[in-house]
Parts: C-alpha cells; sequence; structure tokens
C-alpha cells in the first residue's frame, strides 16, 4: 500500500522542483514567454504521446515496470534540463519528462484501480492526495535547500533527484507485477476506449479547464509573483508551496466534506471559490497574493475527485468510456494549459492570462450546475 502511494509522491515532488526552476530556466535561456510556452507544450506533446501507449506497456509489462521506467525517464529528464543551455536541449529534455510522466501518471492509475478492486477499498483519493503532499515537500524542500542551507538552484535539484531515484527502487518490490485485471478482459463491451455523449463531453469539458488552472498555477505562479508583484525570485516558489499545502488539505478532507454536501454544490462553490482566489492574486498586493493561493488551492483540490466520480454515478454510457474520456480531456488541460498561458502572456500580458483562468472558472459555474442536472 506504502508502494502504490509512493507511486503519486514521488513523481508530485519532481514535478514541483520543475515548476521551481521554471523562472530560473527562463532567466538562463534569455527567452521571453512564448517561446517558454512552445517548450512546455512540447512537455505535453511527450506525455499525450506516453499516455496513449502506457496502457498497452502496462497490460504486457505490469504496473511496477511501467511506474519505475516511466518515472526514473522523469527524474533524469529533470537533471538533463537543468544541464541545458539552450532551447533546443531543454526541449528535447522537456519532451522527455513530458514522456516519463504521462507514463508513471497512467501507470500508477493503474494500479491504484487494481489495489482498490482486490482490497475493496476507496483509496485513489488519499492517493492522489500523495501527489499534493509530494508537491509541497518538493516545494518546501527547494525552498529550504536554496534559502537556509545556501546550495544552488542545481545542487539543490540534483541532490533531491538522487534521494528520489534510490527511494523509488526502495519501493519498487511492493509495487503489481501485472498491468490487467482478467475480468474485464471478459466482460466484453464497445471497443471505443471514447464517448461523445453529451454527459462525457461536458464534463470532460470541466476536467479539461480544472486541469488547465491546475497546471497554469504549478507553471506560471512563480513567475508571476516574481515579475508582477516584485517577490524576489528565490521567494517566489512560497507560492506553490502554500497552493500544494491547500492542494494536499483539501484532498484529504474531501471525503469527509462530501459526506455532508451534495457533489454538485461541491463543484460549484468551489469554482465559484477559485475565481474569486484568483481575482485576489491578480489584484491584491504581494502578501494578499500569497495568502490566496491558499483559497485557490483548497477550490481546485475537491473539483475533480468529484466530477470524475460523477462519470460512475451517471447511468447513460458506460463508466469506462466516460472516464476516460474526462480524464483525457482533464489531461490535455493540464499540458496545453501551461503553453497558453505563455501565449497568452506574450501577446497581451500574465495578467491578462490569470484573468482569462479566472473567467473560464466563472463560465464553469454555470455549466457545473447544467452538467450535474444532466446525470439526475
Amino acid at each position: 500500500m506504502i508502494s502504490a502511494w509512493a507511486t503519486f509522491f514521488i513523481p508530485g515532488v519532481y514535478m514541483a522542483l520543475w515548476a521551481g526552476y521554471v523562472p530560473f530556466l527562463k532567466a538562463r535561456l534569455n527567452i521571453g514567454d512564448d517561446v517558454l510556452g512552445s517548450m512546455i507544450l512540447v512537455l505535453g506533446i511527450g506525455s499525450i504521446i506516453s499516455m496513449t501507449l502506457a496502457g498497452k506497456v502496462a497490460n504486457r509489462f505490469g504496473c511496477r515496470f511501467t511506474v519505475v521506467g516511466g518515472n526514473l525517464v522523469g527524474m533524469l529528464a529533470t537533471v538533463g534540463i537543468t544541464l541545458s543551455d539552450t532551447v533546443w536541449m531543454a526541449s528535447t529534455s522537456l519532451f522527455f519528462f513530458g514522456l516519463g510522466m504521462g507514463l508513471g501518471d497512467v501507470a500508477a492509475n493503474l494500479q491504484t484501480l487494481l489495489v482498490e478492486k482486490m482490497s475493496g477499498r476507496k483509496l485513489m483519493s488519499g492517493f492522489h492526495g500523495g501527489w499534493s503532499i509530494g508537491g509541497f515537500i518538493g516545494a518546501l524542500l527547494l525552498l529550504f535547500l536554496l534559502n537556509t542551507v545556501g546550495l544552488s538552484i542545481y545542487g539543490s535539484i540534483w541532490g533531491t533527484i538522487a534521494g528520489l531515484i534510490i527511494s523509488l527502487f526502495g519501493m519498487a518490490p511492493g509495487m503489481l507485477s501485472f498491468g490487467k485485471d482478467e475480468s474485464d478482459e471478459k466482460g466484453g463491451g464497445s471497443k471505443n476506449p471514447l464517448s461523445f455523449h453529451p454527459i462525457a463531453i461536458i464534463f470532460g469539458i470541466l476536467a479539461f479547464i480544472s486541469y488547465l488552472v491546475e497546471g497554469g498555477m504549478s507553471d506560471w505562479s512563480a513567475i508571476f509573483l516574481n515579475t508582477e508583484k516584485d517577490v524576489p525570485i528565490e521567494r517566489a516558489v512560497m507560492g506553490i508551496m502554500f497552493y500544494h499545502i491547500a492542494m494536499t488539505i483539501g484532498r484529504l478532507a474531501g471525503n469527509a466534506v462530501s459526506m455532508h454536501v451534495s457533489p454538485k454544490r461541491i463543484v460549484v462553490t468551489s469554482y465559484f471559490l477559485g475565481a474569486i482566489a484568483l481575482g485576489i492574486i491578480i489584484v491584491a498586493p504581494h502578501s494578499w497574493a500569497l495568502a490566496s493561493f491558499v483559497l485557490l488551492g483548497l477550490s481546485l483540490s475537491m473539483i475533480v475527485p468529484n466530477l470524475f466520480s460523477a462519470m460512475g454515478m451517471q447511468k447513460v454510457i458506460p463508466m469506462t468510456q466516460a472516464l476516460s474520456t474526462a480524464t483525457t480531456l482533464g489531461y490535455v488541460g493540464v499540458l496545453a494549459g501551461p503553453a497558453l498561458i505563455g501565449y497568452v502572456s506574450h501577446s497581451l500580458s500574465i495578467i491578462a492570462a490569470f484573468t482569462m483562468l479566472a473567467g473560464l472558472l466563472l463560465i464553469s459555474v454555470g455549466l457545473s450546475s447544467y452538467a450535474y442536472r444532466l446525470i439526475k
């Protein structure tokens, strides 16, 4: 069980290392927001490619092989990013970073589903909380090594990656050696893994928006605080840290909240509060902006788990098709979002990009209310 949890925690840590390194990479390569956005898009292309292949890889070689292999590629690529001194070198490393992240992510979720079925327990929310805890620990550790220990950004990242690789191989024996459920293969059903039914598409769009904002906050919050709020680059990572703390608390508390509040109310209210938090981040002084990352993290943390749960609640289309569609569209959001922010930031401003995200959250208030009426 600990090994399965670690498959979410470890990538959460090195994803935070990448997010904290973004402003350093931009300064080192002396590039604009548009170029940075294009480079992050390359990361997304790598992830999308690997996600389409991850299921077959896990089915053939098992979850353990796919999780370890994917995360090993992702972590070595993180080191490669810090060693890059040209846009092409950094983009190549980012492609492999996305490739590894995609493989490891899909395999980790598949392993969790198999563990849930074998144990008869609901574990997905807690395991996803491991990602948030990893993100928080990664941001906190990077902040500590930079500001307290006094290590360089390179020494901080390389040392942390070395520890993560050792931990990954230490946890590997506890991971599942297989990657498929034989009972599912006997079940028949549609061969099409996706659904184009309005329910799947609308919930997928909502997941897309949620992940788009999450991805934007992870990759651009440090730059926003540094360039727009005059927060020193070494302290700008605090926004990421506060954000991940709140995400962790929200995900761990999500099951308890859902016992007293309906999923529809949680989702609709969370979108509204998220828009309010982003508005404060945009217009308030840096101290209030930093604090508002807590409200934003709490708001976003409960949305996606409830959206995915709704795909299991509805009775109109097969659950696997609905969930696959919503998940695919969601990941497109988290991968394309940072690049989109880069283009908008270059054409207009980073404030305009964040305002766009706040507007999408407000639109989602009405769209989510309508979506839940469809599954009644």
